[in-house]
C-alpha cells in the first residue's frame, strides 16, 4: 500500500468514527429530549415546560397550535412520529386517538394526584387525563349583565343585538360545542336547523375564539355565542366590561386531556411530566390562565365561575365518534358557508 493510499484510508476511517461517534452523541441528547405538542394557552405550556426542565433537567420541545393543527401534525407523522405527549383542547380528539391504538395507558405507583382529581373528567381506562376544563357559553357586553340567556334567544333570533360565532373548523371549543349540543337532541336535524335559523337572523362565523371575542371588544357585536370562557375570564381580569352567561338548558364542559403516545420511546420521561402536570404548582398555572383546574384543593381563579353547578349536555361518547365528522361536515356547508338572504329573518 502506497503512503498516499494509506492516508486516505486513515481519513476515512477517521470520519467514519466522527460521524458514528457524532451519531451516538445525537442519540444520547435525544434520550434526554421529551417533545410535547399542545393545544393553548402557549403561555401556560411553556411555562408549565420551563418548570419541568428546571426540576428534571431534561429539555423539551415544545410545539403549540390549535387542536386541529395539533390532530393533523401527529396525522401526518403517523409512520415517523415525534411527539411524546400530546395535549389536547377536546376529549373528542384523544377519545379518537384512543381508538386509533396511538396512546399508551398510564398507571401511575403514585395515585395521589389522581385523588384530587375530578376523576370523571378522566379516561376510565387511563389512557388520558384531563389536565383542566372549560366551559362554552354565553359572552356579552355589561349591558346585558342582568339578562338570562337561553340558546333558543339565538336560534330564534330573539337577542336584541349583533352576535358571533367561532367557527368550528378553526376552533377546537367550538367545533365539541356543536357537536355536544347537536348530539343531545334526540332530532339531530331539527338541532342543526336552529343554528342555520340564527345565520338567517344574522349570527356571524368567523374565524377562532381569539378572533371573535376581540369582536365583542371593540364592540362591533354584542354577544359571542359558544364563548369559551377562560378567555372571556382573561379579559374581565384586565378591565374588560363582559359577562359570562350559562343557559339553564344546558351547557359545554370541555376538558383539556393529557396524553402518552403509543410511540415513544421515552415513556418514564413522559410520565414524569404527565405527574409534573398535576403538581399543585402546575395546576396554580392552570388556574392563573382562568381553565378551571383539574385539582380539587386548587381554587380557580377569582374572577371565573366554578361549572360544578352547570347542568352539562349529556352525550355518548362513541356516537360522538361515530357521528363528528358526518354533523360538522353538514355545519360547514349547510351552515357555516351558506350563503343567507339579506334580511331574510328566522
Amino acid at each position: 500500500m502506497t503512503a498516499r493510499r494509506w492516508m486516505n484510508s486513515c481519513s476515512l476511517f477517521i470520519l467514519a468514527m466522527w460521524i458514528l461517534a457524532g451519531s451516538g452523541c445525537d442519540r444520547a441528547d435525544r434520550e434526554n429530549v421529551l417533545v410535547v405538542y399542545s393545544a393553548g394557552p402557549r403561555g401556560l405550556a411553556e411555562a408549565i415546560c420551563e418548570q419541568y426542565t428546571a426540576e428534571t433537567g431534561v429539555r423539551v420541545e415544545l410545539f403549540t397550535a390549535t387542536s386541529g393543527q395539533v390532530m393533523a401534525k401527529l396525522e401526518a407523522e403517523r409512520f415517523n412520529p415525534r411527539a411524546d405527549i400530546v395535549i389536547l383542547a377536546s376529549a373528542y380528539s384523544a377519545q379518537w386517538l384512543k381508538r386509533e391504538g396511538l396512546l399508551r395507558p398510564y398507571h401511575p405507583a403514585d395515585e395521589t394526584w389522581i385523588n384530587h382529581t375530578r376523576q370523571h373528567w378522566h379516561d376510565s381506562e387511563n389512557t388520558y387525563f384531563a389536565t383542566s376544563a372549560a366551559a362554552i357559553g354565553i359572552a356579552t357586553r355589561n349591558t346585558y349583565e342582568r339578562h338570562e340567556f337561553e340558546w333558543d334567544d339565538f336560534f330564534s333570533g330573539r337577542f336584541p343585538g349583533p352576535a358571533i360565532m367561532p367557527s368550528p373548523s378553526r376552533s377546537g371549543s367550538s367545533s365539541d360545542f356543536v357537536l355536544s349540543y347537536i348530539l343531545s337532541h334526540t332530532d339531530h336535524d331539527s338541532a342543526l336547523e336552529g343554528f342555520s335559523r340564527a345565520r338567517r337572523a344574522g349570527l356571524e362565523i368567523a374565524g377562532a375564539n381569539n378572533q371573535a371575542l376581540t369582536s365583542l371588544l371593540i364592540g362591533s357585536h354584542d354577544a359571542v355565542f359558544g364563548a369559551v370562557d377562560y378567555l372571556v375570564y382573561r379579559e374581565i381580569a384586565r378591565g374588560e366590561p363582559l359577562t359570562m352567561h350559562f343557559p339553564q338548558s344546558g351547557a359545554v364542559i370541555v376538558p383539556r386531556p393529557i396524553a402518552m403516545l403509543a410511540s415513544t420511546h421515552r415513556s418514564d420521561l413522559a410520565e414524569r411530566f404527565i405527574d409534573h402536570y398535576f403538581s399543585s404548582q402546575s395546576q396554580e398555572q392552570v388556574a392563573a390562565m382562568h381553565l378551571l383546574p383539574a385539582r380539587t384543593d386548587v381554587p380557580p381563579s377569582p374572577v371565573r365561575q366554578d361549572v360544578s353547578h352547570l347542568q352539562a349536555f349529556s352525550v355518548d361518547m362513541d356516537e360522538a365518534l361515530s357521528q363528528q365528522r358526518q354533523v360538522l361536515r353538514r355545519f360547514q356547508y349547510e351552515v357555516e358557508r351558506a350563503i343567507m338572504p339579506t334580511g331574510s329573518g328566522p
